[in-house]
């Protein structure tokens, strides 16, 4: 399947995936060959089969990058309402869920922007004990290139939906 002309509907999967369950959950693998799965939260796509992440807690993923860059990023929509829908119907309206694979480039500052729609995202926060605690100073970031997919289905109910 082509990455290009599926990328609406992926940005689509990964929009209904961040709104259900605020992250992401990416496999690197270590130097032993060793797979590990982090979940990032804060993690932005671009319209050009691009995204970036905030750097900030994972000790592992960057210790992983200094070998092996590549990435696998899954992304479920976990909405009950969703699941419930699709199971009374015997149909998913849209993709439940789609892995991404990519590369990772070095971690760099992040812009204005990036800051600006990662403040957006976490705004809701802002009055919480914890919001200073977990978000203070994320500055830096990760550019992922995105260069394949694979749909995470159930053949029974995804027909037609990655054609």
């Amino acid at each position: 399947m082509k990455l290009e002309k599926h990328w609406p509907g992926i940005l689509q999967v990964l929009g209904n995936a961040r709104k259900s369950n605020r992250f992401f959950s990416i496999a690197t693998v270590d130097e032993n060959g060793n797979p590990h799965v982090t979940p990032i939260g804060h993690v932005f796509f671009r319209d050009d089969m691009t995204g970036y992440y905030f750097d900030a807690y994972s000790k592992a993923m960057p210790r992983n990058f200094e070998h092996n860059r590549r990435i696998c990023l899954m992304a479920v929509n976990s909405s009950t309402g969703f699941w419930l829908k699709s199971l009374f119907r015997g149909q998913f309206s849209s993709a439940p869920a789609v892995r991404l694979f990519g590369e990772v480039g070095d971690a760099r500052d992040a812009s204005a922007d990036e800051i600006e729609r990662l403040e957006k995202g976490i705004r809701i926060t802002s009055r919480l004990k914890g919001h200073k605690l977990i978000w203070h100073g994320l500055d830096r970031v990760r550019d992922i290139r995105i260069d394949g997919f694979s749909p995470a289905t159930y053949p029974a109910m995804c027909g037609g939906l990655w054609q």
